[in-house]
């Protein structure tokens, strides 16, 4: 099965650069230099994307910083995210731990996600497998979908947790139905294997159709061997219906 790691930008940021236009709001650069954490996180936000301003990671992570140092969560988040990488300022591990930390200590679920998966793989900080369980869970009291799929993960392996496949499956599918493909996929896997769930041929296909449509490159193989069990009929049908699946709504 296969878990899925930090990610280099945090949705939100994203999300808010989408509409942001530098050139078109003089008064956002102008509330930034004047100390305005939530317009220092956007105008970050739009250099890091080249949404609204010409894309510069050095300039990024300096607003960034600049906000994070107000205590501005997801900044904390995305500078620790930078740091991690290695973009617009020096690689560090540590560094990124130490935001990561205190956007986790504001209850930020990207800043415990991020936490989680350094403590999972002992980078920055020593490996701490029932630490990562922990953070996990706290970020998916807010319904973070990469953290339920982590989860699902910790489950699948034994990591931090007693090894139980019956409570993998329950969280990958929490993810899967939230359009996850990473999740997708291991339901797919599950359902093939009979694994924590009612061996499926059928709904091994259905999510290895959706884990494709949704990103997931690994599963063309998987779609490959798991039609041949089934029927043009039944493969057809199910087509259909992963052409009509819309997931639920979540966090990523």
């Amino acid at each position: 099965m296969k878990k899925p790691f930090s990610r280099l930008l945090c949705a939100a940021a994203l999300l808010l650069c989408s509409t942001l236009s530098i050139a078109q709001s003089p008064d956002l650069l102008q509330a930034a230099e004047g100390g305005d954490a939530q317009s220092q996180f956007k105008l970050a936000a739009a250099y890091l994307t080249g949404r609204g301003a010409l894309k510069n990671d050095e300039e990024a992570a300096r607003w960034f910083l600049l906000a994070a140092k107000q205590g501005h969560a997801e900044s904390q988040s995305n500078i620790g995210l930078m740091y991690g990488r290695g973009r617009g300022v020096p690689q560090s591990d540590e560094e990124a731990v130490k935001w990561y930390r205190l956007a986790a200590e504001q209850g930020d679920a990207d800043g415990l996600f991020n936490l989680a998966v350094m403590y999972d793989d002992g980078r920055g900080v020593a490996e701490n497998q029932e630490e990562a369980v922990r953070l996990y869970r706290l970020a998916v009291a807010q319904n973070h979908v990469s953290s339920q799929s982590n989860l699902g993960y910790m489950y699948d392996h034994g990591r931090g947790v007693a090894q139980d496949s019956q409570e993998a499956f329950r969280w990958y599918m929490t993810a899967a139905e939230q359009g996850d493909a990473n999740s997708q996929f291991n339901v797919g896997s599950m359902y093939a294997l009979g694994r924590g769930v009612r061996q499926s041929w059928p709904q091994a296909y259905f999510w290895a159709l959706l884990a494709a449509r949704d990103g997931e490159k690994d599963s063309a193989k998987q779609q490959e061997i798991i039609a041949k069990k089934l029927k043009p009929a039944q493969r057809a049908k199910i087509q259909l219906q992963v052409q009509e699946w819309k997931p639920k709504t979540g966090r990523s």
